[in-house]
């Protein structure tokens, strides 16, 4: 596995391979809103390798869900150096599901399978998942291990 950026004056980092789309990080310098920062795009990885990982053991559970939406939320620390304290990856499925199913696809994920989540984790930050089910709230930021005990 590899990438390269290179520096575009008054932009941030920019990604070079030819083969792949472009990607601009937000740095300090330039600070472009528009583009995400790095520690975004870790969370777009979390989110990103966790909802590969659970749409997939879905898919191979049989389980019919019609749509699938993932958000993350995080905080960060204070001081530098200013790592991820607190991580919320909150997961929106639609569709006639057992929402069980969703929760061993949750567990499996990000204590298993979803190696972005589990470094981070790692790396001391508090990991929790919520989970929405047709637009109902049955978990609230739950440990993965809590995904799969009963629903409170």
């Amino acid at each position: 596995m590899k990438v390269a950026f290179k520096y575009v004056e008054n932009g941030g980092f920019q990604t070079d391979d030819s083969e792949k789309i472009k990607i601009t990080l937000k740095n300090s310098i330039a600070n472009n809103t528009e583009n995400y920062s790095p520690t975004e795009h870790l969370l777009l990885a979390m989110g990103g390798c966790s909802s590969d990982d659970v749409v997939n053991i879905l898919r191979k559970m049989k389980v019919d869900f019609k749509e699938f939406r993932c958000e993350v939320t995080a905080q960060r620390a204070d001081e530098h150096p200013k790592t991820l304290t607190y991580v919320n990856i909150h997961y929106f499925l639609d569709g006639d599901l057992d929402p069980d199913k969703a929760r061993k696809a949750i567990n499996l994920s990000l204590t298993k399978y979803c190696s972005v989540s589990i470094i981070v984790k790692r790396g001391g930050a508090d990991l929790r998942y919520s989970l929405t089910v047709n637009g109902h709230d049955l978990d609230n930021e739950k440990t993965p291990e809590e995904a799969l005990a009963s629903p409170a």
